[in-house]
């Protein structure tokens, strides 16, 4: 029986994710496992577990109950899935002021893309509407990808 997942962490756990590192939303618990990627590259290759330090054998056995029980964990959408710089530009063209809109939607283009929106955010004073903008945005992705996959939440 799955149990209902609390949807604001699994939003910060969509969000907060690490690129070497896998992570699945485990359906019986409600809970949200992350895996590093060699870890479960190991499992999947059945690597004797003697091998590996006390640390990983926790996480390779975690691996292992993934490997074995696939329809008891959920694989997690990952950054990408999100696409935080179609983000970016939605927040751009959501605001009124044309000098605003077009300072910031210079500021994403090209190489650096990230680090040129969030130093505009705060001269241009749009840091706390960017935040609530971006939660906004994966909460309704997170809504989505629960709708999509008949993952219950509260």
């Amino acid at each position: 029986m799955s149990k209902k997942v609390n949807l604001e962490k699994l939003i910060r756990e969509m969000e907060s994710q690490f690129q070497e590192w896998t992570y699945y939303l485990h359906l019986e618990s409600g809970s949200v496992v992350m895996i590093a990627n060699d870890i479960l590259f190991k499992a999947e290759d059945e690597e004797p577990i003697e091998e590996l330090e006390e640390w990983e054998q926790t996480e390779y056995a975690v691996a292992q109950d993934i490997l074995e029980h696939p329809t008891s964990y959920l694989e997690l959408p990952d950054k990408e899935e999100f696409n935080e710089y179609r983000m970016m530009e939605s927040f751009c063209y959501s605001l009124e002021d044309e000098h605003t809109r077009q300072r910031l939607l210079t500021a994403i283009q090209g190489q650096g893309a990230f680090r040129r929106f969030k130093d505009q955010l705060g001269a241009v004073g749009k840091r706390d509407e960017w935040f609530s903008f971006r939660k906004e945005g994966y909460r309704d992705f997170a809504l989505e990808w629960c709708e999509e996959n008949n993952v219950e939440y509260e």
